[in-house]
């Protein structure tokens, strides 16, 4: 039963119906790239200030997401949720998930019926792995790349085995991992200078590259991975010089990085450190 007063006091009611319109959940992503994907709830203008509730599960009831760690967004002038849950799932299990959202107006007693959608995380899993300088709209740029550090991980949370597992001294100084960029202005700024951990000084830098050379790679070599790892998290080091919008991340098997995967953009800023993942 329903709170009908307190201290005596009568409680307004609600002049509208409970909210029996069950949401429709559209995803950015049906296999989101680490995990990492945007619900939109497509019928929200037919609430009167709702709110959601939401959460992840595996088959077997496990959540993966709690509802405190979907993260709601604000409509622009500040007044009242908008349409849109950004949701990042660091399960460890790889199985399909499914995003369970309700709906609840304001000063209404009850929620709508659930609504689903279903999505299975993806991760990168390729002998090249490829940072490319891109604009904010994913186009090619000749915005250079200038990266102090980069390492990858084989587990969520920049945790895990990092690849290179070694500081590099050249390109190719750790067995069955090589690196290479897109340009090389000069040996001081070469490939292997993102992967020393010397973050003061050295890095990757691809200084007066072309749109087409801009990017940085690095390969997984058949004979030390016969299985290449499977890549869940990065950490990228920025120097005061990284001037692109953005950086797409794409992964192939193929020299030339022809029928590549496009695992996503994401933004970059000068002397920072991002965590992807």
């Amino acid at each position: 039963m329903g709170i009908r007063t307190i201290n005596s006091q009568d409680l307004p009611g609600s002049t509208t119906a409970p909210a029996t319109t069950t949401p429709t959940i559209s995803l950015s992503s049906a296999t989101p790239t680490f995990g990492t994907l945007t619900a939109t709830i497509s019928n929200h203008a037919s609430y009167t200030n709702p709110n959601y509730s939401a959460e992840c599960t595996l088959a077997d009831s496990t959540v993966t997401v709690t509802d405190a760690n979907i993260d709601r967004n604000l409509e622009s002038d500040g007044s009242h949720l908008a349409s849109t849950l950004d949701i990042t799932d660091t399960n460890v299990s790889t199985a399909q998930r499914t995003l369970t959202v309700k709906a609840q107006e304001f000063v209404d007693s009850k929620q709508s019926a659930a609504a689903t959608a279903t999505y299975t995380p993806s991760f990168i899993q390729n002998k090249y792995v490829r940072i490319t300088g891109v604009n904010s709209d994913g186009s090619a740029t000749a915005n250079y790349i200038a990266m102090l550090d980069i390492r990858f991980y084989d587990a969520y949370g920049q945790s895990g085995t990092a690849y290179p597992t070694t500081n590099l001294t050249a390109n190719d100084s750790e067995t069955g991992i090589a690196v290479s960029q897109g340009h090389l202005f000069s040996a001081t700024y070469d490939a292997w200078k993102a992967c020393d951990s010397n973050t003061s000084g050295t890095m990757g830098w691809l200084l007066t590259t072309s749109a087409a050379n801009n990017w940085w790679q690095i390969e997984f070599e058949d004979g030390t991975y016969g299985t290449k790892p499977i890549i869940k998290s990065l950490k990228i080091i920025t120097n005061i010089y990284m001037t692109p919008h953005s950086i797409k991340i794409t992964g192939s098997d193929n020299a030339d990085h022809s029928s590549a995967t496009d695992y996503g953009n994401f933004t970059m800023a000068k002397s920072t450190t991002i965590n992807i993942g």
